[in-house]
């Protein structure tokens, strides 16, 4: 297993760095597709969606839903999967809606439901659980295309893992108090997590620690050898300073990419593009291309 974590000494340089966004325009949370080509951003408070295009420099209206820049995702065959909320007898419903980013159509794809968890892209389809003890499996159209990936997710207290039909609760690091920003790697052989009050890791579809991070908040990965999060501070209510930081798995690498005078947050990475964005505490999208030899 540890034969995954060899990085051959490399330099990681910024080529290139610039504003996403007009003058004025501001945006939250962005989201590389695979290839970063596309990158979805969102509105404060999570409002709105909306993909900027790479190949032309345009921008693609996707909705203005409300909660819908509450972790989207992009599904292999072109299309955004995101989430709307509807309230009935005060309870609030989540459920997921597919846009078409060629034909620019919108199709719902799961009924509105309670406790609806994080979406995570498999192939051409979406996965998600839903009260910690159901699985759905959502998409656009038919295909004939089938992935054994895993999916991971967490209700907050517990790191769960579907993979071969089965379904299994993770415990990888003692004395956690829950777990957060959860995703998969490229590779779909290991898993990124903060387990609360004790760091960031990586480890294996069986819960055993490959290697641990002390402090990266928000992190996702670059390729399979690299992770990307920020190194926050805070006064207990919001953040004074953050910078975004890029870390091979060995250790070996290290680089901060983010300058000195800026409170950079909520990176988003393209290892496919040598890409990373991320949004100042004022909504700025910036991104840098980067280069590793």
């Amino acid at each position: 297993m540890f034969g995954i974590l060899t990085v051959s000494a490399q330099t990681i340089t910024i080529e290139k760095s610039y504003r996403l966004l007009d003058e004025g325009r501001t945006g939250f949370f962005p989201l590389f597709n695979t290839a970063g080509n596309f990158l979805i951003f969102t509105g404060d408070g999570y409002a709105g969606l909306n993909v900027f295009d790479f190949s032309n420099g345009t921008i693609i209206p996707v909705t203005d839903e409300l909660s819908a820049g509450f972790n989207p995702v992009f599904t292999d065959d072109g299309r955004v999967f995101f989430r709307y909320t509807v309230h009935r007898d005060r309870l609030r419903f989540d459920g997921v809606r597919s846009f078409d980013l060629r034909t620019r159509t919108t199709l719902d794809v799961i009924e509105p439901q309670r406790n609806l968890m994080a979406l995570q892209s498999v192939g051409n389809s979406v996965m998600v659980a839903v009260d910690d003890n159901r699985l759905l499996r959502a998409t656009a159209r038919r295909s004939s295309a089938t992935t054994n990936k895993p999916y991971v997710w967490s209700n907050m207290q517990n790191l769960n893992i579907h993979h071969n039909g089965q379904s299994r609760r993770l415990n990888p690091v003692d004395g956690a108090n829950g777990y957060i920003w959860v995703s998969l790697s490229p590779n779909g052989k290991m898993i990124l997590f903060t387990a609360v009050g004790r760091g960031t890791y990586v480890s294996d579809l069986d819960g055993n620690i490959i290697t641990s991070f002390d402090h990266l908040s928000a992190p996702v990965w670059f390729g399979n050898k690299f992770v990307v999060g920020m190194i926050d501070k805070d006064d207990g209510h919001v953040i004074t300073g953050s910078s975004i930081l890029m870390k091979s798995l060995d250790g070996r690498v290290s680089k901060t990419l983010s300058p000195p005078n800026q409170i950079a947050m909520y990176p988003a990475a393209s290892g496919a593009a040598n890409k990373v964005a991320y949004v100042t505490d004022n909504g700025i999208i910036y991104i840098l291309e980067l280069s590793i030899r």
